[in-house]
Formats: C-alpha cells, structure tokens, sequence
C-alpha cells in the first residue's frame, strides 16, 4: 500500500546506532536507529526537485536528501508498482516454462522474477520522493534514513508533557493495521503516565 504523500510532512531522519543487527526474535535481527523530527516542504507539481540539507544529530555528518514533489513521488510510485508487477509477470512466465517442460529457462525466469519481484517490491512498498544516503533502493541498511511520519491516528493524540516537553512515542504509518496501533499507543499511555519530570 503507497504511504501518505502530502505537500508538507514530518519526518525523522536517523543514524543508525550498531552496526551489526540485533537478534529480535527466531532467525531475525534488527537495527536502533536514533533521529530527530523536521519538518518536509516538497516542491510544487511540476517543479524540479530540491535539496534538504541536514546536520545528523548523532554523527554531525552533513547530508543532502533530494526532495520530490506530491505529484512526482506519485509517478515514482507507479513506476515501481509497474517494475513490480513485470516481475510477478516474468515469475508466472517462469512458472508456466516449467510446467511445459522448459527445464533451463523455466527456473531461471522463476528465481530471476521472484528475487528481483523482492527487491523491487519492497522498494516500491517505502517509496516516499525523498532519495539520498540509500534511501530510494532497499539493498542495504543505511546508515541514515529519512521516514516520513504519520499525524496521530483520530482519537490518539499525542503524549506530551505541558511541563518538560517529554514525548512518548508510538508507531502511526498508515500501513499498519489499526489494533496494532490502538495497543501500542496504549503502552505508551502506560509509559507516559509513569512520567516524572526531570
């Protein structure tokens, strides 16, 4: 499902914290990454795309993202979706090879269509216009990345403190399923009601 694509957006840029992934569970591992919150002005339709430029918090490294506008970052989206789709077409290709006994092909279209589908697929899946430092192909875990986050879902607001400016955080992309969301915004209700001001 494309992600929400607005003219202005927040987004976290990170840095990632290990360099090798933490175990999270059987036969998967995952990597912390540490960011802070700006605001994403994209350019008019029909515009060329801009340059962000952002000091990373963690490192001090400089960073140049290149910005696309609501109506190009639509189009990227549907050139993925449409290189996905070619490799779902070359997987059933590969398919049909086989069971018409194509020994040689056949399997090869398969294992071509399917890692390729992949790799695409799940590209297509975070394209949000906003490339740079390995944010547009997802091959590798970069070392920073730029996400795109989510107003609070209606009914959750947000958990700040008026006094110290303490924020409970909780995960709002509307490609999660709502139960998911509702259950962890109830564990940071949780968090932030034991909450004491330094």
């Amino acid at each position: 499902m494309p992600l929400g694509i607005a003219k202005k957006q927040q987004a976290v840029v990170s840095h990632r914290m290990n360099f090798l992934g933490q175990s999270s569970g059987p036969s998967t591992v995952s990597w912390k990454y540490q960011g802070v919150k700006r605001e994403l002005v994209r350019p008019d339709d029909g515009q060329p795309a801009t340059r962000l430029p952002v000091r990373c918090g963690e490192c001090a490294e400089e960073l140049t993202f290149t910005v696309h506008s609501v109506a190009a970052t639509r189009r990227r989206q549907g050139y993925w979706r449409a290189a996905t789709w070619a490799c779902v077409v070359l997987f059933l290709a590969g398919v049909a090879g086989l069971i018409a006994g194509q020994v040689v092909w056949g399997p090869v279209a398969m294992a071509l269509g399917f890692v390729a589908g992949w790799i695409i697929g799940s590209t297509a899946a975070e394209e949000v216009g906003v490339t740079g430092h390995g944010n547009a192909v997802r091959l590798t875990i970069p070392k920073h990345h730029i996400a795109l986050t989510e107003p609070p879902p209606e009914g959750m607001p947000e958990l700040v403190c008026a006094r110290c400016g303490h924020q409970e955080d909780f995960p709002q992309g509307s490609h999660l399923r709502k139960s998911y969301v509702q259950q962890r915004y109830q564990d940071a209700q949780a968090r932030f009601a034991k909450h004491r001001c330094r």
